[in-house]
């Protein structure tokens, strides 16, 4: 199934640095978002083996051996998460090689940039293989921690079928089912949906991601049609809780969302088309809408669309506006998503400064720690990983180290080397700009 994925790494064959070890760090003087409230409190953090050793308001002693960081206030932040990337999905519109070295090589330049940006956790909503998320984890390839999801899994003629209209169904010419390099795969029934989960899982996934409806990017299935059908909903639903985790579907219509909700989807992806009902319906289930800003305001100007394509982007974005009224009257747990694809992924920044218009910078800031943290530990015990997205004692070490206040003026993260001082992940310095 994933030869074609893994050979996305190809590039991990070349010889690469011994992986980093995470330094005793004590930051002094620094002012902490510790990601929960929407103040900044004084103190200092102790860094050691990775982990938050300490962090207290009176002085904290340097142990043998360690660095000492004197921040003079600088501001610090817990690492950012985006809950929805397709890290594999970025080899520009136009460049056609799909060459899996090819895919590969961009993957890891978009890592860079996330890292650089200050993201150190990223769940991919489809497409990465979990392999990459094993050479980000072993420190051979730099990149955020990975939460892969596998191959979208999506019905024939559904949002992840992305056959040209020519082209025979891989099922019935008895082939493989998998497409686009292995980054989809096309199931239909109970059965098959079974199977395309419990393959993803036995690879490595740590959720499972489903089409749940119509989309704008492909070009066959209008934005109100309903995809799967119950049956292989709850398939899905059943074979990722089975091994503790949890299903995250793609979709835009109060029609659509309403049956993967009833059957047991735990996150939306997009929503932008739902109606107060079905918001209500969401926040009864204690149900994740995990919608993105940028993407839909920005998708009429990106090659490569057609007129059916421009037509479907600009239909859901009528209804954005309205989903975040709807998030905000009914408290939905909502993250902090991107959605980004092609070279698309240098708009990464201006997800902040969007949201800022309809929340304030702290509130922001806590979509893209602890709430998306929240989010991703719904993998339950395919989270390999201990616990982040908060400054607090005992938690894995993902921080940074601002030179500017984003809680003041959140567009400074639009300018990363002037803004942020230091990025680390796990206790590991992965950006410095001092």
């Amino acid at each position: 199934m994933h030869r074609p994925l893994l050979c996305l790494l190809f590039i991990c064959w070349l010889p690469v640095q011994p992986p980093a070890v995470a330094d005793t760090l004590l930051l002094e003087n620094v002012r902490i978002f510790d990601g929960t409230g929407d103040r900044l409190r004084d103190g200092h953090v102790l860094v050691e083996d990775g982990l938050i050793r300490a962090v207290s308001e009176d002085p904290i002693p340097l142990p043998a051996g360690g660095t000492r960081i004197e921040a003079a206030g600088r501001v610090l932040t817990p690492g950012f998460i985006d809950l929805h990337t397709h890290i594999a999905g970025h080899v520009p519109v136009g460049l056609e090689s799909r060459h899996p070295v090819v895919q590969g090589a961009f993957a890891a330049k978009v890592a860079r940039f996330y890292l650089d940006h200050g993201f150190t956790t990223l769940r991919d909503a489809g497409g990465a293989p979990p392999a990459l998320a094993r050479a980000f984890e072993s420190g051979e390839l730099e990149g955020p921690r990975l939460f892969p999801s596998g191959a979208v899994i999506s019905q024939t003629a559904g949002h992840g079928d992305w056959r040209e209209i020519h082209e025979p169904h891989p099922v019935l010419e008895g082939r493989s089912p998998y497409i686009g390099g292995g980054s989809a795969v096309i199931v239909d029934g109970v059965a098959r949906t079974l199977a395309a989960v419990r393959e993803n899982l036995k690879y490595g996934a740590t959720q499972i991601k489903i089409m749940g409806g119509g989309g704008v990017m492909s070009d066959f299935d209008p934005i109100h049609t309903l995809q799967p059908s119950p049956a292989e909903i709850r398939a899905a639903v059943q074979a990722a809780s089975d091994w503790d985790t949890y299903v995250l579907a793609h979709a835009y219509t109060s029609e659509a969302v309403t049956r993967l909700v009833e059957n047991g989807v735990r996150c939306i992806e997009h929503g932008l088309l739902i109606d107060d009902a079905t918001a209500k319906l969401v926040k009864d289930n204690d149900v994740v809408i995990s919608t993105q800003l940028v993407i839909f305001r920005s998708l009429a100007e990106m090659p490569g669309l057609t007129d059916r394509n421009r037509e479907k982007a600009a239909l859901v974005l009528e209804g954005q506006e309205n989903l975040i009224r709807l998030i905000k009257k009914y408290d939905i747990t909502t993250g902090f998503g991107t959605d980004l694809i092609s070279s698309a992924y240098k708009r990464l920044p201006q997800e902040f400064t969007e949201r800022a218009r309809y929340w304030t910078p702290a509130e922001v800031l806590r979509q893209a720690t602890s709430e998306s943290a929240e989010v991703i530990r719904m993998a339950g015990k395919l989270n390999r990983h201990g616990p982040f997205g908060e400054i607090r004692e005992g938690w894995l070490a993902d921080l940074v180290l601002f030179n500017e206040n984003p809680l003041e003026d959140i567009s400074v993260i639009e300018v990363p080397e002037r803004a942020i001082a230091l990025v680390l992940k796990e206790g590991v310095v992965v950006t410095d700009n001092r």
